[in-house]
């Protein structure tokens, strides 16, 4: 694996496209929801109230990694 530094230069137009690809927001919905039922449950089905913070996290972390991770992987 190539040190960060020596990865290809980019530039934000390239960057900016990457990142607003279908394919990342459709990966953050499937494994967004699954891991939202599985850490609020109770809150899901009207047992207590939601967590927003922890709602937005569940989505936006899957988005993160899949996207900086193809970034990382397109890069070497």
């Amino acid at each position: 694996m190539k040190a960060l530094d020596q990865l290809r230069p980019f530039n934000n137009k390239e960057l900016r496209s990457h990142f607003i690809q279908w394919k990342w927001f459709a990966v953050a919905l499937v494994v967004g929801s699954a891991l939202n039922l599985i850490n609020q449950w109770d809150a899901v089905f009207g047992a207590s109230s939601l967590d927003y913070l922890k709602l937005t996290l569940t989505y936006s972390v899957p988005y993160l990694v899949a996207s900086i991770s193809a970034w990382l992987a397109n890069a070497t």
